[in-house]
Formats: C-alpha cells, structure tokens, sequence
C-alpha cells in the first residue's frame, strides 16, 4: 500500500473511532441528568449527526440548581417543547474551541438566540456560567463543560412583541414632554392590533378594542389619551381584556415610571447573574408576585462568593431629566445595593449605592444617580454615571452575609428633585 494511502486510511479510522458529543456525554456520569435531557427532546440523532458543534454541557450538578419542579416539568411530555428549547439554546454551530471564543463578543446558538462571551479572571465566561472544563474534542464537535444551565429569553407572542416595541418607541417620547408622538405610536400599534387576525385576539374582543380605540381618539387631552391607550396596551400583555378609564396614580408630579410590576412582561425583562461567575455557590430567582416582582434565593460565602443579583437593560433616554431613583420595596432586614450601568448589554463598570431594608415593611428608597459610586468587582473607583447615561439597572444583595434573602419591588421611577435616603 503506498504511503499516502496508508495515511488516509489512517485518518479515516481516526475519525470514525472517534466518539460523537454525544457518546462522549452519554459515557460521562457527570452527565447523565443532561443525556437524559436531550433524549426526553428528541434530539439525540441531531446532536449526533456531523455536525460540527459546539456544546455548552451543565453537569449533573448545575440542573441541581434548577427547582424540582421544573426539571420534572422539562422531562415531562408537557414539557418537551420548553426542553428543546432550552438545549438548543447551549449549542452552537461549528467547532470553536476556547481560544477561538475568547475573541468573540457573543455566539449565535441553535436556537437563535445569543450567548455572551466575557473573560474574568482568567475563566471564560458564556451566559451566566462559567467554563470548567474546556475543549473536549468529539468526531463532530466539541464540548465545553459549565456550572449553570442557560435559560433562552422568554418567547415572544406577535402581540407581546409589537406591543413591547411600541411601548419602547413610546414611552421616552412621552418622558421628553412629547405625549402627542407617544399616542400616535401605541394608537397604530393598537389598530393594528384591532384589524388582523393574527394576535390572539377573537373577533368580538377585535370589535370591541376598535370601539374603545375610536373613544379615545375625541379625547381633547394628547396626554390621557396616551396612558389610555397604555392602559389598554398593559391589560393586553397580561392577558386581561380591560379598557376601563381609570386614572393612574400620580408619583407626586416629579416620577417617571421605569417599571410598573402590575405589568407581568417588566418583571420578564430582569435576569439573574450570580456569583458562580466567580466559583460561588450563591442562588437567585425571579418570580411574580401581588403586582410585584419578589427578587428571592441564598447567598453563600463558600469558594469566596456572597452575592446574587438581578439586572434589567433601559431604553435610552429613561433617566434623561430626573436627577434621581426612588424605589418602592419591602426587604428582609438586611443591606442592598442599587446600581446602574451606562451599557445596555451590562457590561462594564457599575454605580452602586447600598440601602438598607426593614424585614417585612413597605419602604422607599431615593438615590442620586450622580452621587451612585463607581464599582469593579465590589471595588470603588473613580467617576461617576450621569442620568442621560443610564442604561441599566441592578438590585445586588452583597453584604458578606450567608443565608437566604428576599425583596419585593413594586415601583421604579426615575425623579427630579429627590434628596436620598429611605423612607416609610
């Protein structure tokens, strides 16, 4: 045989001796919880088709993390659909090892959707997990190893997006003293929504949406037609069919509502970043509650962690104006930090200001935003954030504490005119 065949033949039988990611995850017990995952989905004749792929792989241990009930939810057949999309949502097209997603910002899953790539003291970070175990080569593809199972954003229903990117369009036009623009758009947005059949929306409730829209068209006042056509935008997001004229409460004349939890799809728009970005073992949640979002888990100190957090991007121009945050809360009794960040993707440094909570009472806070102090890592630093800056927001619970935790948020505004402190 000569020399160049022998070769090749070699590097066939190399290639075919090779497991796929999938053998390769089936023959690991770390594992097993994950296999059992995409079996449940149907997906394991994809995964080991040719490929190549990139997976991100959760131990055994990470969907640990996740509630019981969700798990057995995900495995149920009820569940399938959320399972699959879940998994697709930790692989990747094509074969990228380490050392080529150091150099990326963020990679587009099967899913599409998108997963950040950050480095942090020398640990890859993708999501919110971080990479334990980098580049285990398979015949298509290859594994990374993480501590966190990557939940995909919540879907968006056709109607939940238009009216989502309206209330986006709109609202900074009514913060900057232009109600008027702010109605034209949640009112196209609204008769659209009246004339197809394709939002959700049964004949009866589209007859009667029109109806209600031609109403508030006559109303001389640009400014309460704008909150009532809000106000129908909102029963319409959390699937109440409500069109009533009820005024919405005043915030003293000085407050822009940044987020209102009456509103189920605000309460969707915050994230969870722990401190296993750090090797922690810390906890956190997000729930609904009463017309409230309750921020919820456990810290712990071990492998030098001690934080959990929550986090939510703002449109630009929310805080353009206002000098200040005032947040309605009921706390634990322990201390928490409010912070901002001038970048809508949270990266880069933040601007915190720490606050502190009485267990089980209704509180409000007020904070300067250019009083908020420059943070990396829990270390001060020069400069400060101005409000025309402001592009995220974060709750952290960071106080060297171990032991469970819970806040519940009713309001956040942006304020002109607020001295800082908390008050009943």
């Amino acid at each position: 045989m000569l020399l160049a065949e022998t070769v090749v033949l070699a590097a066939s039988l190399s290639v075919v001796s090779q497991p796929t990611v999938v053998e390769i995850a089936a023959g690991n017990d770390q594992f097993s919880t994950l296999v059992a995952a995409v079996k449940a989905a149907g997906l394991a004749d994809a995964l080991a088709a040719e490929g190549p792929y990139t997976v991100f792989a959760p131990t055994n241990d990470a969907f640990a993390r996740l509630d019981g009930e969700v798990v057995e939810y995900l495995l149920s057949d009820a569940g399938r659909s959320d399972l699959g999309r879940i998994l697709l949502h930790h692989v990747v097209p094509g074969r990228l090892d380490a050392g080529v997603l150091v150099g990326r910002d963020e990679v587009t899953t099967l899913a599409d959707t998108t997963l950040a790539l950050e480095v942090a003291r020398d640990r890859l970070l993708v999501g919110e997990a971080v990479v334990q175990t980098a580049d285990i080569a398979g015949s298509n593809g290859v594994i990374h190893v993480i501590d966190r199972v990557l939940l995909p954003p919540v879907q968006q229903s056709p109607l939940e997006s238009l009216l989502v990117n309206a209330i986006e369009r709109g609202a900074p036009m009514f913060n900057n003293n232009n109600p008027e623009a702010c109605a034209a758009v949640y009112a196209t947005a609204l008769e659209a929504v009246a004339a197809v059949d394709g939002f959700g929306l049964d004949a009866p409730s589209r007859a009667t949406l029109a109806a209600r829209l031609e109403e508030i068209a006559m109303d001389a006042d640009v400014t309460e037609r704008a909150w009532s056509y809000r106000r129908i935008m909102d029963a319409l997001l959390s699937g109440q069919m409500q069109m009533d004229s009820r005024s919405r409460p005043a915030s003293g004349g000085t407050g822009r509502m940044l987020y209102d939890f009456e509103d189920p799809s605000s309460v969707r728009r915050f994230g969870v970043v722990v401190d296993g970005v750090m090797g922690g073992l810390s906890t956190g949640r997000i729930r609904s509650g009463d017309g409230t979002l309750i921020f919820d888990g456990e810290t712990s100190l071990r492998n030098n962690g001690g934080f959990s957090s929550m986090r939510a991007a703002l449109p630009d121009g929310s805080c353009e104006g206002a000098d200040a945050l005032r947040v309605r809360f009921k706390g634990d009794g322990r201390t928490w930090i409010i912070g901002t960040r001038g970048s809508r993707n949270m990266r880069g440094d933040s601007y915190w200001t720490r606050f502190d909570t009485i267990d089980g009472q209704w509180m409000d806070v007020v904070v300067p935003i250019d009083e908020m102090v420059r943070t990396s890592f829990g270390q001060p630093l020069r400069g400060r954030i101005t409000p025309d800056q402001v592009r995220g927001i974060e709750f952290y619970i960071y106080d060297k504490k171990a032991g469970p935790f819970r806040l519940e948020i009713d309001t956040i505004e942006a304020v002109t005119g607020g001295g800082a402190g908390n008050e009943v």
